[in-house]
């Protein structure tokens, strides 16, 4: 007798238990947002749930995300450009460097060439480039080479034209060739860098960035006129 009722008061305590666990289990996934997501940092993938689901909308972060995206479709086509230019003449300096036969001199040629082919190809682009591209491509020029713009002058140039360009362009109050790019500082930068390459967002090709420098000129030459017309 007492061995049944010792049954019957652990089977109702074990039913209990299970109910209070199930009834807990329901209402987590009343306050838990369906989706799930995951973050990768340094190869560890970690489970991020939203708790309990609401509308909240930060204008703030709406703008520097919208401004950041703005820019970064802009110039991750150059920083593309600029990183397979890097991996060819680096691809042809240890070609001249294998053949040693007066390797010096022609590494000296071939950044030559180089600098030439680049202000003949690029310049126009170069010289419409507004100081905010120039931060966002000085720093996504960083991530795809390993290497800031600074220590590509002075690679294939020398430090002294590396040194100068920097100071005159940072005395403008203008891009600062040394920038690096930092995933921790940058990470709103990061996240749409990896939009871009998953697809999500679409950079804009050369040419629709040129003909959006030519539209700008335009406009800005009409705004002079227009100024000029109004003073008189």
């Amino acid at each position: 007798m007492k061995f049944l009722f010792k049954y019957i008061l652990l089977t109702s305590f074990f039913l209990f238990e299970l109910t209070s666990f199930s009834q807990d289990t329901t209402s987590q996934k009343k306050d838990t947002v369906r989706r799930q997501m995951y973050l990768i940092e340094d190869g560890d993938t970690i489970p991020v749930f939203i708790i309990k689901e609401f509308n909240y909308k930060d204008p703030n972060f709406a703008r520097q995300w919208n401004r950041t995206v703005f820019f970064a479709r802009r110039m991750y086509t150059y920083a593309k450009i600029i990183d397979s230019i890097v991996t060819k003449h680096e691809a042809d300096l240890a070609a001249i460097k294998k053949k040693k036969r007066k390797a010096r001199r022609k590494k000296k040629k071939e950044n030559k060439k180089l600098k030439k082919t680049l202000w003949d190809e690029y310049s126009y682009e170069i010289k419409n480039l507004t100081n905010i591209r120039g931060d966002y491509l000085t720093k996504m020029v960083h991530r795809e080479t390993g290497s800031t713009c600074y220590e590509l002058i002075k690679k294939y140039k020398n430090g002294t034209t590396a040194f100068f360009w920097n100071s005159v362009l940072w005395s403008f109050g203008s891009t600062n060739l040394k920038n690096k790019f930092d995933p921790k500082e940058d990470w709103m930068l990061k996240l749409v860098i990896q939009d871009i390459e998953a697809g999500k967002i679409r950079p804009m090709s050369r040419a629709e960035l040129i003909q959006e420098m030519k539209d700008r000129e335009k406009r800005d030459k009409i705004r002079k006129e227009n100024k000029k017309k109004k003073k008189k």
